[in-house]
This record gives structure tokens, C-alpha cells and sequence, in this order.
């Protein structure tokens, strides 16, 4: 009878975010400590981990000034560092896989390090930033006393708000190469229906005055998108989310996003960012100020439903859209630079 080999896949530990300067003072680590999952950790573990992230880091300015430390493997731990603003750091810490083995002195672990690729997950690190930025802005423009919290308070419950709720959704295991580029995908078209397509982004902005930006998707691939890609590549991961959710099909989705703008680099605000879903097309788009939001929908549902519909089912009549959908997930896929 053989004997079931006990396993273990890779998995969160622990993800946290600090900064040494909110506690400089011996008997202040805990003020350093901005978000720390699990919350349920002891305070002197947290402490602990973030005591060991400050030295690491400290020990490899000693070899270089740009604080460029990324990853740290340890038989059983993989921790992963991200400075995405000065003073603030993402550390997040993976358990290493392992197999429950045999031998005759006794059973042992044999830890499979080679399986956590860092590129891979650093990219879903600074992805894990750049979703935060894209909703709720930078963490030092979040540093600012609200109603009843001063500064670091009101940064510590946005952090929480947000991280608490998109840690509980990441997918570790099914992470690959993909992760680690960041790429969109775009749906080639024919000139004809590309020109319908811009068209009809055309009349919308020209229509909806607070309309200033577009984005237009056909089965998740990118026809059309007024904005630079690594925003663009954000969005795309949060329409594919659980963080993304809608009641009925063409129920809007209207969130405030920051947008960094590519000629200036500069977040720009965007008060709403509405995303219509209409059988497989999804556009999303970016307004500045509302007066009437309901009626602003009211109208839109008017105008723009009958046309999504229409070129919905013209796309899908495409032999481009129809290959790529019936595409093998496990046929080989090009990357351009």
C-alpha cells in the first residue's frame, strides 16, 4: 500500500506596508506598521517582520544607493519588496512549496524554491500598488487628516479598506509570464469596422460633454482606448475581477479613478468612471464633473445601448473575433516590444 505524499502549494504568508519614518523613536515600531495581513497577527510579530524588511533593506544600500533590494529567498519563505514612494514599502512574503518526504532518520520537508519565479511576483506586487493608485491615488496624497482621523490614521483606513478586501481575491498559483509583462491584448480589425468603431467613440465625445476619455472592448481585447497602457492594463485586471461586479447587464459601474495622463505624467482626476457591459462588448468611460448623474444614464442608455448592440453582433460576425475567441489557451503567444 503506498503512502499518500503530503504537499503543500505556494501561498501568502504574510503581506504588509510601512514606513520608518512614522515611528523613528525606540518604543514607536508600531507607528511604522501602515497595513499588516493577517490582521490578526500578534503586534510583537508584526513589529518583528517589519524590523527584519527595514534591516534587509538598510543592509543592501551598504552595495548599492538606489534601494533597489527586490527579493529575499529563504529555505521556507520568498519576501518580496516594492518602495512604489519614497519612505513607503510593500513587502509581501510567500511560503516556498514543499513535498512531505521519508527517509530513514525520519520524515523531512523538501522545499521546491525554484517554483516562485520573482519576476513574476514582483510584477503582482507593483500590481497590487498601481490597482490602490488607480482608485484611491497615491498613498501620500491619501496622507491627509479627515473628519475624525489625523494624517497616518486616514492613510491606515484607506489601506485597509482597500487591501483587505483584494488581498482575500489574489490568485498566487495561477500567476505566469504574463503576469510579469503586463500586456493587453488588441483585437485586429479590418479598416471598415476599426472606422465604425472610432466613430462611434467619436459621437459619444462629441455628444456627452463631460465624457473625456474612452475605453472599448471586445471580449476583454482592446479596440479603442484613450488612455496610456499601464492604466489601461489595470482597468482590464479590475473588469476581470471579483472587485468588479455588476447586477444586471447594462448596470452601471461608476467609480472615481486617478489617471496618470501620458503626456504630462500627472495623475488627473476622473470623478466617475462608468463601464457598460453589453452582451460582449464592454466600454468604459471617463467623466470629470456630473451634474445630473441619472439623467447623464438615462440618456446614455438611450443613445449608446441600440448602437453597442449593433456592433457587438458585427464584430462577432468577424472571422478575426470569432478565431481568437475559439483560440487554444494552450497555443503559443507572441509579445511585441
Amino acid at each position: 500500500m503506498s503512502i499518500p505524499v503530503i504537499k503543500a502549494g505556494l501561498s501568502l504568508r504574510s503581506f504588509y506596508i510601512f514606513n520608518s519614518s512614522f515611528g523613528p523613536k525606540e518604543g514607536e515600531e508600531e507607528k511604522k506598521i501602515l497595513f499588516y495581513h493577517p490582521q490578526e497577527t500578534d503586534i510583537d510579530s508584526k513589529i518583528k517582520d517589519v524590523g527584519l524588511s527595514e534591516a534587509i533593506v538598510k543592509f543592501s544600500n551598504t552595495f548599492t544607493n538606489d534601494e533597489s533590494v527586490q527579493a529575499m529567498h529563504t529555505q521556507k519563505t520568498c519576501q518580496l519588496y516594492y518602495q512604489p514612494e519614497p519612505g513607503f514599502w510593500m513587502i509581501m512574503v510567500l511560503n516556498v512549496p514543499f513535498e512531505r518526504k521519508t527517509r530513514e532518520t525520519g520524515d523531512y520537508n523538501e522545499y521546491h524554491g525554484d517554483d516562485i519565479h520573482d519576476t513574476i511576483y514582483q510584477a503582482v506586487l507593483r500590481q497590487s500598488y498601481k490597482m490602490f493608485r488607480l482608485f484611491l491615488g497615491t498613498f501620500e496624497s491619501n496622507l491627509k487628516p479627515g473628519e475624525d482621523l489625523d494624517a497616518v490614521a486616514n492613510l491606515i483606513g484607506k489601506l485597509e479598506e482597500f487591501y483587505g478586501k483584494y488581498i482575500l481575491h489574489l490568485k498566487l498559483k495561477d500567476c505566469d509570464v504574463l503576469d510579469a509583462f503586463g500586456s493587453v491584448q488588441y483585437l485586429p480589425l479590418n479598416q471598415l469596422v476599426f472606422l465604425r468603431v472610432q466613430n462611434f467613440i467619436n459621437m459619444i465625445e462629441a455628444t456627452f460633454e463631460p465624457i473625456k476619455q474612452c475605453i472599448f472592448l471586445y471580449d476583454d481585447q482592446v479596440i479603442w482606448s484613450g488612455i496610456n497602457p499601464t492604466d489601461l492594463y489595470t482597468i482590464i485586471e479590475y473588469l476581470n475581477g471579483p472587485m468588479f461586479q455588476t447586477s444586471s447587464p447594462g448596470q452601471e459601474q461608476s467609480r472615481k479613478v486617478y489617471i496618470q495622463e501620458q503626456a504630462t505624467g500627472q495623475d488627473k482626476v476622473y470623478n466617475f468612471m462608468v463601464c457598460r457591459k453589453v452582451q460582449n462588448v464592454t466600454l468604459c468611460l471617463f467623466l470629470e464633473q456630473v451634474e445630473n448623474e441619472q439623467a447623464l444614464y438615462d440618456e446614455l442608455n438611450a443613445v449608446i445601448n441600440p448602437q453597442l448592440s449593433s456592433i457587438s453582433v458585427s464584430l462577432g460576425q468577424l472571422p478575426e473575433a470569432t478565431s481568437t475567441a475559439k483560440e487554444d489557451p494552450t497555443a503559443p503567444k507572441f509579445i511585441y516590444f
